[in-house]
């Protein structure tokens, strides 16, 4: 039979191996990059700063191309008899004069 003594002694060897590498671990992801810039003040802000400008060029991207598919799909009805005048209005009111 096995000494309880080893037994103890080879979980706290299993122990001591999975700390080891959860330490490690944490190591690792605090050299990571978004983790870095938390801690500086001026990257934090200029982090913060460019992805808020990404965003919102991604939402007046989005939104400009929502908008041209809208008026795509309205000059297709246009040639719907019931539909047909009141889309002609509202094209009338978009388009530049």
């Amino acid at each position: 039979m096995d000494n309880p003594t080893k037994n103890h002694l080879k979980a706290e060897t299993q122990l001591a191996h999975e700390i080891t590498k959860l330490t490690q671990a944490i190591e690792k992801i605090e050299k990571m990059q978004p983790f870095a810039a938390l801690r500086n003040r001026k990257k934090f802000f200029a982090y913060s700063f460019l992805h808020g400008l990404l965003v919102g060029f991604g939402s007046v991207l989005g939104a400009s191309l929502l908008v041209a598919l809208f008026i795509f799909l309205l000059r297709q009805i246009e040639f719907a008899p019931l539909v047909g005048s009141f889309v002609q209005d509202i094209l009338k009111n978009i388009q530049p004069k």
